[in-house]
């Protein structure tokens, strides 16, 4: 009988930037070390289709309205991605982790999946000296039953 491999939620803002890509690449390659799927909402075609469709269509209502859609829809594609994953792991690089990447982390651990964060960023941005995240995201982390890495090759789920 083959063990269930665990799916992750990889929460990140690194789809931005096609210059981010190596570094998202890196992370999925540690979690598939680990024997984990990966769930990458920035790997979701539909979605891209949609804002793609969105974007196209010319300024006024119209596309204010498809916009819209396409924001709903991507919200609700990564609220299904989040409950049929296992876990999640956000990135929380940069001088405040991305606002995205912490509403699917807070959604994550509100629906009780264990939680984790990475933040290669040796710049601390928490609300106190020597604390490397706002303490909100670390004691969710925490509290989910997760932890803070600080380099990939630490992740050890």
């Amino acid at each position: 009988m083959t063990e269930k491999r665990a799916t992750i939620y990889l929460a990140s803002p690194l789809g931005f930037s096609r210059e981010n890509n190596p570094y998202r690449e890196r992370i999925k390659r540690r979690l598939g070390e680990l024997g984990c799927s990966v769930f990458d909402p920035w790997e979701q075609e539909e979605v891209a289709q949609r804002i793609k469709e969105a974007m196209s269509v010319e300024e006024g209502a119209e596309r204010a309205r498809a916009i819209k859609e396409a924001a709903r829809f991507t919200g609700a594609v990564n609220a299904q991605g989040l409950k049929g994953s296992d876990l999640v792991l956000a990135v929380l690089d940069g001088t405040e982790p991305d606002s995205g990447t912490v509403a699917e982390l807070g959604y994550g651990c509100g629906i009780g999946k264990k939680c984790y964060g990475l933040r290669t960023d040796f710049r601390d941005c928490g609300d106190f000296p020597g604390v490397p995240l706002n303490l909100q995201v670390l004691y969710f982390i925490e509290e989910s039953g997760g932890r803070l890495f600080r380099r990939i090759e630490e992740i050890d789920l």
